[in-house]
């Protein structure tokens, strides 16, 4: 489970944050992703990830993993050469949801390992690949019920987007960046 107060506590570099940014909008684009409460199980097969429920673990496995408050991991698999993503599938579907993003998240970035920053980094590019400022602005979202409702991610989850949002806002959000103009061309609200 996050500790979303403490996610907002801690930081990563500046640069950062519009690099994860534009990686979402760029998946975005590649798999022409036009809604606001986009499918990630298909997501993660359309870019050539295994998914793998807990169900179909091992019970020892299974069990293993939620004592370690894992709802998702993911590995290489050199056999088939592509990602397996493996994700607790008895947590509800904004959970789940979050979880398969996160694990996209730490693939696309490249993380080789488990860190602090790496961990922030992949829920920066979930929380924001689910429910991106831009979108938030145009869909004119008023709190983050509606939020939550509307990108289909849980109420703690829409509690951190809606700090994202506001502090884009206060920071001249209204004009946007190349790729926030790129999504919201693609979802035709501009």
């Amino acid at each position: 489970m996050i500790n979303w107060d403490n996610e907002i506590r801690l930081m990563m570099p500046n640069k950062d944050y519009r690099r994860i940014e534009e990686l979402a909008v760029s998946l975005y684009q590649e798999l022409n992703i036009k809604d606001a409460a986009f499918d990630v199980f298909e997501i993660a097969h359309k870019k050539g990830y295994q998914l793998k429920p807990y169900s179909k673990l091992r019970k020892k496995a299974c069990e293993w993993l939620r004592a370690e408050e894992c709802d998702a991991i993911n590995y290489y698999d050199e056999r088939t050469s592509s990602y397996v993503i493996i994700y607790d599938d008895m947590t509800p579907l904004t959970r789940q949801r979050f979880s398969i993003m996160h694990e996209i998240g730490h693939i696309l970035l490249g993380h080789k390992q488990e860190s602090d920053l790496a961990r922030i980094q992949a829920n920066y590019f979930a929380a924001y690949a689910l429910a991106p400022s831009p979108l938030i602005f145009y869909f004119e979202i008023e709190d983050y019920i509606e939020l939550a409702e509307k990108f289909n991610i849980s109420k703690e989850c829409a509690m951190f987007c809606e700090a994202r949002y506001n502090n884009w806002l206060n920071y001249g959000g209204e004009i946007l960046r190349p790729y926030e103009c790129a999504l919201v061309t693609l979802f035709n609200v501009a």
